[in-house]
């Protein structure tokens, strides 16, 4: 049998260690990761090899040559341009005229492959996919089987809400070669995204085998760490090429071990290395070759690549050093910092925790080198929570790490592309904005600053201008007792809906990467301000909604809502008319408001919240919650006798749909994010859940419409009784728990939808188990005729998903 070891990627995230090492050559216990998966092959009785090459391939070839020192025959495949996984394995085809097994080169198992091949054999697949079960997919491709390990479905890189499984694609297939006969020659082609989805649509045998064991692709900098600690802990069974004169110690040829020294295993000390007396090295610690650890140092859970030298009385906590780093005395480098090939760092030097330096970087002596940003200790791994940056003011969010997303943000845009800035009230927002149009503009984006309006105002004029995106920057005044104000970055596409979680995902590694362009001084992006914002908004509000009628009937009603918001609420409610308008430019309770619209004699007031949420509160002393509103919004526009879509989420009620029978307006059921609402929303210039104030309107109007006061109008609406639940778990188990959910839907032949999260229909209503996309928890939402019945689906399925984490844990 032969096989084919993909080599080619450039290992971005793993940067600076792939700067000059392609990805595969990356060590773990001083060799390099693609030599481990030699040994796999060889262990399977597998010596004809490809290996698929791309980026820095003399690095590669200089190294295993034809292969016969490592017991296996080596045959190159080089490409011109990246073709993708599938394009790079079909540029081999002249070499597989057989059964073959594709491997990554830039990744660590011990799976036992010959299971697999036969698994493939006996099932006559003409593809299989390797699997492995981990505890979060997101970053993976997940792969879902029947019981007969057939494939079904998989979902490429999902949300919380999609993972149905926690079996996912190591990127380890066999394949029969005929298969690359779908595969076009010389472009960019893929087996996930392309070819497997083309077999399944095709009901070609495409299987997945589940394997037991270790596997880990190092796919980031803590993997790469986690993954050599995990191999000192003996988690994979790799062949490790070092004596062990005492259990978890691990030592190459020819080091000098003083006697006075600490050594605290597990550790790894590589060929060559000079340690002197009274130096501690701590456990976790991996060596490479040929480095020197001057007296009184101490290195703990740091890996050294070759040729460094340690000074003495330095400190290493967590760090990674790279080749030929020549670390000075007293020198401090804290957890999780990366120091480049070449770097010299002078006596009493700090290096911060996570700053990465570049290959060839000099540290002054007494020099201080802090991170680009300083988190708070509870950061997140990732930037964004749903399409927005939240932290605290000068604290997570400083003008400085506002200058350099903008420069990663700009260099995921096209060339010559333009963004819409708007920005709150606050002096913190315009100095935010300030270095963020700086940071935009020094990576040649132009700039549009629109001034202090509304998040949903900055929606309807970045499509009007045509940009290709908009960021609103504001500050959220805190809760009574909830800690200090917040601020966020709310970014949209060039549509105006929220950033998708793929277009994040960009900028998140373009910043991370620290791998984003600067324009040259001739070609800075352009400032332009834009005065017209809020007018224009204004405007589309009033075309969009029948002012007549509404003035016609003549609503008295209360608004308080949050100050920014204050102007352009200001304009609307003079649009609308009415005899008794009280505006409060603040939030405020529920409660105050009712107060104030019995004490004025109004006929309802209106809220909103810090999320831009509505609440209507009527003189009867209902709060309307804004799922139980939707129905009317949908009335009001069926009412306009337009054909258009309406994206819905799969939590609004059943009476969406009632409202809109008999007219030209679809509802189209989504996902919760409104992202997705507004990608299935066709024919109206303006989606109600990301423009509070149409959203207003649109029930003020469909008030006016029926003659009747908003009490009236729910009292005509089916009842709508919604219940909720909330289940707390690790962020480890989030996948295993819809898994397991998924299967008991299955085994149980429940009526379900999996569109985001799991939709139940139960015989008095539905309930929806949706786990949170920021924190380690399920919602579970349940809807029934009566409150007693939805209390009770919310608690029956809560019950359900406990005794499934339950079985999980044990």
């Amino acid at each position: 049998m032969k096989a084919v070891i993909m080599a080619g990627g450039k290992g971005t995230r793993l940067r600076p260690l792939t700067l000059h090492t392609p990805k595969p050559m990356v060590p773990l216990l001083n060799r390099p990761c693609m030599e481990y998966a030699l040994d796999l092959l060889r262990s399977c009785d597998i010596y004809e090899i490809g290996v698929t090459v791309q980026y820095l391939p003399e690095v590669i070839r200089n190294y295993f040559g034809d292969g016969s020192d490592f017991g296996v025959k080596l045959h190159y495949f080089e490409e011109e341009s990246p073709l993708g996984t599938a394009g790079s394995v079909k540029h081999a085809a002249s070499f597989l005229d057989e059964t073959f097994l594709v491997i990554s080169g830039d990744a660590l198992t011990d799976f036992n492959l010959r299971d697999a091949i036969e698994f493939h054999q006996q099932k006559q697949a003409i593809a299989t996919m390797v699997m492995a079960r981990v505890a979060s997919p997101l970053e993976y491709g997940v792969v879902m089987t029947d019981d007969d390990g057939r494939v079904t479905r998989f979902l490429e890189k999902p949300g919380w809400s999609e993972v149905f499984s926690d079996t996912v694609n190591t990127g380890i297939y066999i394949m029969e070669p005929e298969l690359l006969e779908r595969v076009p020659d010389g472009v960019s082609f893929d087996f996930s995204l392309q070819l497997f989805p083309q077999l399944l649509k095709e009901g070609l045998p495409l299987y997945g085998y589940a394997a037991e064991g270790y596997w880990s692709d190092i796919g980031t900098l803590q993997q790469y760490r986690q993954t050599q600690y995990d191999m000192l802990d003996r988690k994979v069974a790799v062949r490790i090429q070092a004596a062990e004169p005492m259990p978890g110690l691990f030592v190459e040829e020819g080091v000098r071990l003083p006697s006075r020294i600490r050594l605290i295993g597990p550790s790894y000390i590589g060929a060559g290395c000079t340690l002197h007396p009274s130096c501690s090295i701590g456990p976790y610690t991996i060596l490479g070759a040929g480095n020197v650890i001057f007296p009184h140092s101490a290195l703990e859970r740091s890996i050294v690549w070759n040729g460094c030298s340690i000074g003495s009385r330095a400190e290493l906590q967590e760090a990674l050093l790279m080749d030929r780093t020549q670390v000075g005395q007293d020198v401090r480098i804290q957890e999780g910092a990366v120091i480049g090939s070449g770097c010299a760092l002078g006596d009493k030097s700090v290096i911060r925790p996570e700053v990465k330096l570049w290959p060839g970087k000099r540290v002054d002596r007494l020099r201080t080198v802090n991170a680009s940003l300083i988190w708070s200790e509870d950061a997140p791994a990732s930037l964004f929570r749903g399409s927005r940056i939240c932290g605290t003011p000068n604290a997570d969010l400083t003008p400085a790490f506002a200058g350099e997303l903008a420069a990663a943000y700009g260099s995921v845009l096209p060339a010559g592309a333009s963004i819409v800035l708007a920005r709150g009230p606050h002096d913190f927002d315009a100095l935010l904005q300030t270095a963020f149009a700086a940071g935009l503009r020094s990576a040649g984006v132009h700039v549009t600053d629109i001034g202090e309006v509304s998040a949903a105002c900055a929606r309807y004029t970045v499509r009007k201008l045509g940009a290709a995106g908009a960021v609103h920057i504001g500050l959220c005044p805190p809760a009574a007792g909830a800690g200090p104000e917040r601020g966020a970055l709310c970014w949209m596409d060039a549509e105006g809906r929220p950033l998708s979680s793929a277009a994040a995902r960009k900028i998140e590694q373009a910043y991370f990467q620290e791998d984003y362009a600067r324009g040259a001084v001739d070609r800075l992006g352009r400032f332009e301000s834009y005065a017209h914002a809020r007018s224009e908004y204004i405007a589309a509000l009033q075309r969009e909604l029948d002012l007549e009628l509404i003035a016609a009937a003549n609503y008295a009603f209360v608004l308080h809502a949050p100050a920014a918001h204050a102007p352009e609420i200001e304009a609307w409610a003079a649009m609308l008319g009415g005899t008794r308008i009280h505006l409060r430019a603040e939030t405020s309770s529920p409660a105050a408001v009712l107060e104030q619209v019995r004490r004025l004699g109004a006929d309802f007031g209106i809220a909103w919240d810090a999320d831009d949420r509505l609440h209507f509160i009527t003189p009867d002393g209902g709060l309307h919650e804004p799922e139980a509103l939707l129905p009317l919004m949908v009335r009001a526009l069926a009412l306009r006798g337009v054909r258009a879509s309406l994206g819905m989420p799969v939590s609004a009620p059943a009476a969406v749909e009632a409202a809109a029978d008999g007219s030209l307006l679809q509802i189209v059921r989504t996902k919760e994010d409104l992202h997705a609402q507004m990608e299935a929303t066709s024919g109206l210039p303006l989606h109600p859940g990301a423009h509070p104030l149409y959203a207003a309107g649109l029930l003020i109007q469909c008030a006016a419409a029926e003659g009747r006061t908003l009490c009236e109008l729910q009292e005509q609406l089916p009842s709508l009784c919604m219940a909720k639940e909330e289940l707390l778990c690790r962020r480890e188990e989030t996948g295993p728990l819809l898994r397991g959910m998924t299967e008991w839907v299955r085994k149980g032949k429940h009526r379900a939808e999996l569109l985001d999260g799991i939709r139940l229909q139960a015989e008095d209503g539905w309930v929806l188990i949706l786990p949170d996309a920021d924190e380690p928890r399920f919602q579970i939402v349940a809807q029934a005729d009566s409150m007693d019945n939805a209390r009770r689906l919310a608690l029956q399925y809560a019950n359900r998903l406990a005794k499934t984490q339950l079985l999980i844990r044990k």
